[in-house]
């Protein structure tokens, strides 16, 4: 591809990644899951991964439910779109906290997607992220207790 090719379908999914943000931002559901394709997947932490865009707009759903206020902003920083132009992986940062910094390991994480282009248009393939750090703003899940020196988990035999 091209190199002033590869930089317009870059600009776009850029321009995707500022609207699919700002839909998320503002809870419109039914807008983020058209930015998913139909087979679309998300893989979020400590979740099993979700397919196609019932499951998908379910887990959305969910991830409100349990986070009321949660605050979403994607920023793609590296963007590379295969030769054939049909498909671009988009890595970046998501914060979760207005104003958060990028060092901030308990507000900010890192994402990739990765993004086909089906009918002419670009469509969210998979969706993943993790965190920098031990936590987890979405869905929060207890910390497991730690194991006393020298204990197992298996029961003891008679």
């Amino acid at each position: 591809m091209k190199s002033r090719k590869r930089h317009t379908e870059e600009a776009a999914i850029r321009k995707l990644d500022k609207g699919w943000s700002d839909a998320a931002q503002a809870k419109k559901l039914n807008r983020v899951k058209q930015f998913y394709a139909k087979n679309g997947s998300v893989v979020w932490p400590e979740m099993t991964a979700a397919h196609g865009r019932p499951a998908v707009l379910a887990r959305w759903k969910a991830a409100f439910k349990s986070t009321p206020n949660l605050y979403l902003r994607f920023e793609p920083t590296h963007i590379e779109v295969s030769e054939s132009g049909d498909m671009a992986s988009d890595f970046g940062v998501v914060y979760f906290k207005k104003g958060a910094k990028l060092s901030d390991t308990v507000n900010v994480a890192k994402y990739l997607v990765v993004w086909q282009k089906q009918n002419g248009k670009w469509k969210v393939l998979y969706d993943c992220w993790n965190t920098n750090g031990a936590n987890n703003p979405v869905n929060p899940i207890k910390p497991a207790k730690k194991k006393s020196a020298g204990k197992s988990d298996k029961p003891a035999k008679k």
